[in-house]
């Protein structure tokens, strides 16, 4: 387990201050399915980003993990 993390909690943000709905450009109501989709195309443009793609990425998966809670 990383630290900041305990059983039952949510992941610490990356970042001070994150969204995950605005990380990853979704309504607050928006369905699981939304919330992948998105992650997905998000995940693709960081990729391809050679500056700042990988702390793109953490920030993506940060907020996938809250919303989706896996």
């Amino acid at each position: 387990m990383a630290s900041g993390e305990g059983v039952g909690t949510e992941p610490l943000p990356p970042e001070p201050g994150l969204d995950p709905y605005r990380v990853l450009e979704v309504h607050p109501e928006a369905r699981p399915e939304v919330i992948e989709a998105a992650f997905n195309v998000l995940r693709e443009i960081a990729c391809a980003d050679e500056g700042d793609g990988t702390r793109q990425l953490v920030r993506l998966l940060w907020a996938r993990r809250v919303l989706l809670r896996d």
